[in-house]
């Protein structure tokens, strides 16, 4: 914890002479001095925009390069399969509207009542092309998902579950490895809202098996952009909106106008950061995806002792959250 203090400039401040903690998650996170470091840096040593013959749009072209291969050890994918965006909302209306082009009338989209609007509204969105979206309830008494109602739900319409991985509201985890193995068994995508569990344990999409994962790097310390994982094959099967001069090859061709390049610095920086936390436990890890899953799960571990006194004096008030 004193490294980590170490790290923080925003942990200096006081208020009425009392050390300050930040309770901010759900709205974003602050960030290490060496993300700060990172955007500083990239706008005053090479802020450019992209595929240039000149210095600037040089380093720009590789800091773009190495902000995908940062998210892609963050996440356990390749690096083609990791798309930036704005935020995860953005992101989101993109690939549903993408997603949209392939659906026809009848057609159904599940989402849950653990959900943020965000994953939500992007999909009700499509109601105009004739797609029904159904919702899955939860388990009042502690605001788990009702699996039942997901078997019950869950039909040779289905095209797609939209979930969270984590409730912002309540907190649930939800069991996502046996929710995606049901909906793969009848040939439907899974799209994963993970904004609210990425800062507080290890994500391996790749062992999730999801489609589709969304996060936000400014809920794990780092600046305020979104990331959309998408396999591969799932990427090249569907038809973004983008100008007509845009590359189509993924990633890019996800990627629409000019990227927040100063941004994608400061996510390299910060999973440089994580990577650094996770040595700070096992000196010995020389391979960023370990030392990143290393933090993580210290993280997840401190977060529960934390967390514990909170759940066993009834401190949480539980309600029933539903969606139109």
């Amino acid at each position: 914890m004193d490294w980590i203090h170490t790290q923080f400039p925003a942990l200096s401040q006081t208020v009425k002479g009392q050390p300050v903690a930040f309770l901010d998650g759900p709205g974003g996170t602050q960030v290490p001095q060496s993300v700060m470091h990172a955007i500083s840096h990239y706008l005053s040593t090479s802020n450019a925009n992209a595929h240039g013959a000149f210095a600037t749009s040089e380093r720009t072209d590789g800091v773009i390069k190495e902000a995908h291969q940062a998210m892609a050890d963050f996440l356990g994918c390749d690096a083609q399969e990791i798309v930036f965006g704005p935020n995860m909302t953005t992101l989101t209306f993109s690939l549903s509207r993408a997603i949209g082009r392939q659906l026809k009338s009848g057609d159904e989209i599940l989402v849950t009542c653990l959900e943020h609007d965000a994953n939500v509204s992007p999909w009700l969105a499509l109601r105009e092309k004739g797609v029904i979206v159904r919702t899955i309830d939860m388990n009042p008494q502690n605001c788990t998902l009702d699996l039942a109602d997901l078997a019950h739900k869950l039909s040779d319409k289905t095209r797609l579950l939209a979930i969270t991985y984590a409730s912002n509201a309540v907190g649930s985890i939800n069991d996502l490895p046996r929710i995606i193995q049901a909906v793969h068994s009848i040939g439907a995508s899974v799209f994963v809202d993970a904004v609210h569990y990425a800062a507080h344990g290890p994500i391996n999409v790749r062992a999730l098996d999801c489609d589709f994962l969304v996060c936000s790097p400014y809920k794990f310390f780092g600046p305020h952009m979104g990331v959309l994982y998408g396999k591969k094959e799932k990427l090249r099967q569907l038809l973004p909106y983008k100008v007509r001069p845009a590359s189509d090859e993924i990633p890019d061709c996800w990627e629409t106008g000019t990227q927040n390049h100063e941004g994608m610095a400061g996510v390299i920086a910060t999973i440089n950061y994580l990577a650094a936390l996770g040595k700070q436990f096992s000196p010995a890890v020389t391979d960023r995806r370990a030392a990143i899953v290393m933090a993580m799960h210290e993280t997840h571990r401190y977060g529960q002792q934390l967390c514990k006194p909170l759940v066993e004096q009834g401190c949480f008030m539980l309600g029933r959250v539903k969606h139109p």
